[in-house]
């Protein structure tokens, strides 16, 4: 019984003790978890932000050249009169593009594409091929707003975003094209402020999928379709500005997006932080608490490992304990036992003789009956033959009155003995009966 209640103790408190540690475990976890979605709330907020910023500076840079491009459409009739005033780095055209460092050229087809006027002299002004495409995409096109395409090398190696606007005659019929270059490394530039992580990235896109820029990628990423990417699939359909975490498909790395499409212009600018590096950031901000929170379970554990190795051991000397005292219980029955049977004989000496019968008469239950016996001539016999065939003697005798038929309450003991209590003075044998 009293075993059962100490493991069910032990176990209560191992229970405890359990029940504290998880407690602590689910709690910490609970608490990483929460700091780590703070952090990518705070990363998102600062991403989109960022994007925001970045999507103001592109529309202001590409409205001036908008605005470049009004002017010139307000002088589509002059300059196809005398475009000599228009032309070479003297020219208007040089004078209206000068003012704005992102503008490489500004330059104006014919409606066959052939150039009227430029405010570089040529070879600046040739841009390959891409000129004849623009031409024939804005005669196929009567929108009046401004085309942005992919980005073109000139002919001296520079990247350039091309950005150009259809020309009509006073009769709306289509008259030329005016081209406006941005150059790619103003954006590169202006990109370079921001602060970055080695995996991050700042992207500058078009609506159509189409890479202008992406820092810190190299050139060649430049003209690369991304409108598989699910900024484009999904989440631009979804808002205008937003965030959300996806794999990159410039590198497959996963990355928490900032995007931002253009009010006024179709472009797009997109601002990515990679996971792993915002996670390992993450773990050296909370490294400290994180240390903390596992020396502290440590600690809950090995005071409970303690408490329950202390309970065990408190137990096992409980339960030695207990066994100690039975084992002396046992002995002191023996040594009471002993100490009432007569050493020679077996039977009860005359300290169990007195013991019975007063027993017997204080318990007054019936009548006590006593009968003493005598061995005849047992003193004769003794100084005859010896003590060793007296002592013999009175063990045959004491094994003829141990087999008489007894009842329970009988006891059968010697009287008398010649050495020690044990042994009294005389050889008799008395018989109580109840």
């Amino acid at each position: 019984m009293l075993s059962t209640q100490r493991v069910k103790t032990d176990r209560f408190v191992f229970f405890i003790l359990l029940f504290i540690t998880l407690f602590i475990a689910v709690a910490f976890l609970w608490a990483l978890s929460d700091s780590w979605k703070e952090r990518l709330i705070d990363t998102s907020v600062q991403a989109r932000n960022q994007a925001l910023s970045m999507s103001r500076q592109a529309q202001d840079t590409f409205l001036q050249v908008n605005i470049a491009l009004d002017e010139v459409d307000r002088q589509t009739m002059d300059i196809f009169r005398r475009p000599r005033l228009y032309n070479g780095s003297h020219g208007i055209l040089s004078g209206l593009s000068t003012p704005l460092p992102q503008i490489a050229t500004l330059t104006v087809y014919d409606p066959s594409g052939k150039t009227i006027a430029s405010s570089r002299p040529a070879p600046h002004s040739a841009i390959s091929d891409a000129d004849r495409s623009l031409v024939i995409w804005h005669r196929d096109h009567d929108g009046s707003g401004i085309h942005i395409g992919r980005v073109i090398r000139t002919v001296t190696g520079e990247l350039v975003i091309p950005v150009s606007r259809r020309l009509n005659d006073i009769r709306g019929n289509f008259a030329g094209v005016v081209l406006g270059t941005v150059k790619v490394d103003f954006f590169r530039q202006f990109y370079n402020w921001y602060e970055l992580s080695p995996g991050d990235l700042l992207a500058l896109m078009n609506m159509e999928g189409v890479l202008l820029y992406a820092r810190p990628f190299p050139e060649s990423v430049i003209n690369s379709s991304l409108s598989a990417s699910p900024i484009f699939t999904t989440f631009l359909r979804q808002s205008r500005i937003g965030s959300a975490v996806w794999n990159s498909r410039l590198d497959g790395r996963e990355r928490l997006f900032g995007y931002a499409r253009l009010e006024r212009y179709p472009l797009v600018v997109a601002v990515g932080y990679e996971t792993s590096a915002l996670r390992m950031a993450w773990w050296k901000n909370n490294v400290k608490g994180v240390a903390v929170n596992v020396l502290t379970w440590l600690l809950v554990l090995l005071f409970g490992f303690l408490v329950l190795r202390q309970l065990r051991s408190r137990r096992l000397s409980q339960q030695t304990l207990l066994n100690t005292q039975d084992d002396l219980t046992r002995l002191n029955k023996t040594l009471s036992d002993l100490a009432m049977i007569d050493g020679l004989t077996g039977l009860g000496n005359r300290r169990q003789f007195d013991f019975y019968l007063a027993k017997a008469l204080s318990d007054g239950l019936g009548p006590v009956s006593l009968i003493m016996l005598d061995v005849d001539y047992f003193k004769r016999y003794n100084d005859t033959y010896g003590h060793v065939a007296g002592d013999r003697c009175l063990q045959i005798v004491a094994t003829v009155l141990q087999c008489m038929p007894l009842r329970s309450s009988d006891r059968v003991t010697r009287y008398g003995g010649r050495s020690s209590p044990s042994y009294c003075p005389e050889r008799m044998t008395d018989r109580r009966r109840r």
